[in-house]
């Protein structure tokens, strides 16, 4: 039988270069097509956007970018495809996922179509919140949490509507049932399985001049941990790993890296785990195999770790088994916030583990979001002030967030955030939807403009990082912002050339007799 796997293409708001548009890849999806074959079935992939990066479609508020699903409907792949797993891989991309069920419904109504879950992301969603309206699209069921240990009976379930499905599979005729009663299987496994990168379009991320982390020619994303065990209220990652942290051993993850840099000649590694130094001594154990091994790969930490985990004397090893950038997570610099958010963070240290990175020459990101609830004036000055000290103590870039109501948060079950639209509004770390969308944007520029002036203090750093990024030789996130920006717009550009010229021909006397089309 084969097994169709289906990434959708990725949304992003216009205007935006801050909140959306962040190339991530489908690492749980390449990790279940690597368990497939392990089992013998027929894999097939199709992703959208990797396989069409330089395509853009207009849709409302925003554009999506990859190929539609609509290229594909002769191929032997869809043609073939025995069940149809779509990945629903970024809350961003909703409204893309709904669509793509009722396109395999409606064209291959006897295929059963299950969604799946992405459990590994901040930027991802909880499937069980916005259940019924993947049923009212047509999915069959739901596959939530860790996929790929259970895959076999949830197999069963979808092919034999008999069969007992497993307890993180949710059949269409559960809709309407309590999202708190869903169960995520407990996936225990020190030793994942490494993705099968070789299904799928490298070559198309590669392409792009912007990544996730520090824009490398070649690059491959990896997870070493799953989980965090932190309960922050604005995430959706307590639902949807249950706030269970899980590590693969560190030889492992050292095996990994080394079969990846010999599979597809890569050295460079982002680092996409939710918190991957929860256990400090697994890096460290982790590093010392890559140094005994001789590797000679880089990695990143490209999403933000709780700073504490990272301990001072452990940078400079860090630094010699290969890291070259670490993102930590503030969120904010006021107490009252942080206990609000559920999150405690030692300030001191934060300062310290910047100063010691800059001292290893590893590169520091520090993440800050404005626009919680409980925030008042006064928390919003009280992070101007953390970062600028942030700054001082050598950080080389600040990622500023707007909080939005991400299904699976507790502030999205408690509706403390609302966005106009409702499950129509695009939920991204910009969302407009928001009704003080003004107030709160206009804090993140104080905070921007906050980084930008301690920057210029320092000297010819700033000017340096944004040589680096107009060479297209980027050292952080923030490096990667230039190419992106022209990217995008000469693809919008493109589109919209397109379709004036389109309208052209459609009705030749418009442009001269100024007859709107």
């Amino acid at each position: 039988m084969r097994v169709l796997l289906v990434s959708p293409r990725l949304a992003i708001q216009k205007g935006d270069f801050l909140g959306s548009g962040v190339p991530y890849w489908p690492i749980e999806l390449a990790v279940l097509a690597t368990r497939l074959r392990d089992l013998g079935r027929d894999v097939s992939v199709i992703d959208l956007f990797g396989a069409g990066t330089r395509t853009f479609t207009e849709s409302g508020d925003h554009y999506l970018q990859g190929r539609p699903i609509e290229a594909y409907a002769g191929s032997e792949a869809v043609r073939d495809a025995g069940v149809v797993v779509i990945y629903a891989i970024s809350y961003m991309s909703h409204a893309e996922v709904l669509g793509l069920v009722r396109w395999f419904r409606s064209e291959h109504p006897r295929v059963p179509v299950l969604v799946m879950e992405n459990a590994q992301a901040v930027t991802a969603y909880s499937l069980p919140r916005v259940a019924d309206a993947f049923f009212d699209a047509g999915a069959h069921g739901l596959a939530i949490g860790d996929v790929w240990p259970v895959w076999e009976s949830i197999e069963r379930a979808l092919l034999d509507p008999d069969e007992e499905g497993p307890a993180n599979l949710c059949l269409a005729s559960q809709r309407g049932g309590d999202p708190s009663l869903w169960s995520r299987p407990r996936d225990d496994h020190r030793r994942h399985p490494i993705p099968a990168w070789d299904l799928f379009p490298l070559e198309g991320y590669w392409a792009l001049p912007y990544a996730h982390g520090p824009k490398q020619r070649k690059y491959l994303p990896v997870l070493t941990s799953r989980g965090c065990p932190y309960p922050c209220d604005f995430c959706v990652v307590p639902e949807t790993n249950d706030r269970r942290w899980r590590g693969d051993d560190p030889e492992h993850v050292a095996g990994m890296l080394i079969e990846l840099r010999d599979r597809f000649g890569v050295f460079d590694f982002h680092i996409e785990d939710l918190n991957p130094t929860v256990r400090s001594e697994r890096w460290s154990a982790i590093c010392e195999e890559l140094i005994r091994r001789d590797a000679g790969v880089r990695f990143y930490f490209v999403s933000g770790t709780k700073a504490e985990t990272v301990k001072l004397d452990q940078v400079g090893l860090l630094a010699r088994g290969g890291c070259r950038f670490l993102s930590i997570s503030p969120e904010s610099g006021s107490k009252s916030v942080m206990k609000a958010i559920g999150k405690p963070f030692d300030y001191t240290h934060g300062l310290e583990l910047v100063r010691a990175c800059r001292e290893h020459g590893i590169r520091t990101q520090a993440c800050f979001l404005v626009g919680h609830p409980a925030e008042t004036g006064e928390d919003r000055a009280a992070s101007e002030a953390y970062l600028r000290s942030m700054v001082r103590a050598g950080l080389d870039e600040a990622a500023i967030f707007i909080v939005a109501p991400f299904a699976g948060s507790r502030l999205y079950a408690d509706e403390k955030i609302e966005l106009r639209g409702g499950l129509g509004a695009l939920p991204t770390f910009t969302p407009k939807g928001r009704d003080d969308f003004g107030v709160v944007d206009a804090a993140r520029k104080r905070l921007i403009r906050a980084f930008f002036i301690e920057k210029l203090k320092k000297g010819a750093d700033l000017w340096m990082q944004g040589l680096r990024g107009v060479l297209g030789r980027p050292q952080t996130k923030m490096e990667n912002l230039p190419l992106r920006v022209v990217f995008v717009m000469s693809r919008v550009a493109g589109l919209r050339a397109r379709r004036t010229l389109g309208r052209a021909a459609r009705f030749p006397g418009s442009a001269r007799d100024g007859v709107a089309a």
